[in-house]
């Protein structure tokens, strides 16, 4: 019985200490193919509260740019904008889209509708839902860190 206490007390320590998530596994520039062309994401080192920032540009099949993204990766989740190849915002000044936390392990960032899964040291797996015309469809991309 007192062993449970202590492990209870012990994990529950844990959980309310606010321990900062590790999302280094993230870092560099990671590639791979999407939406009709390739795209290539850059995450930053993680800051001293666990933050992150990074970009991500899609490339058509003819090699230019179609669209960006920026965004911040904490411990409540991730929020982006997103702009043209000309640099003009999808997203009005004030607003962003927003993937909620739901659960972070080690080598997986699980957000609402956002999925980033370590796979293999320098391979991970993104899943995105998306719905477009009240048609939800799941686009998995399989990336590969480039060194």
């Amino acid at each position: 019985m007192k062993n449970l206490f202590f492990t209870s007390f012990f994990l529950l320590s844990l959980m309310a200490s606010g321990q900062t998530p590790d999302f280094s596994w993230l870092t560099g520039t990671w590639t791979g193919p999407g939406f009709g062309g390739t795209f290539e994401e850059v995450w930053s080192n993680p800051s001293e509260d666990g933050t992150m920032i990074g970009m991500f540009r899609h490339f058509g099949e003819d090699g230019t740019v179609s669209f960006y993204e920026f965004w911040v990766l904490d411990s409540t989740g991730m929020k982006l904008r997103h702009f043209n190849e000309d640099f003009t915002a999808w997203e009005t000044k004030e607003e962003y889209v927003s993937f909620e936390k739901v659960e972070f392990a080690p080598g997986k960032v699980i957000l609402k509708g956002l999925t980033y899964e370590q796979t293999a040291p320098d391979k991970m797996v993104i899943s995105l839902k998306m719905t477009h015309e009240g048609v939800t469809r799941t686009e998995v991309f399989n990336m590969t860190r480039n060194q």
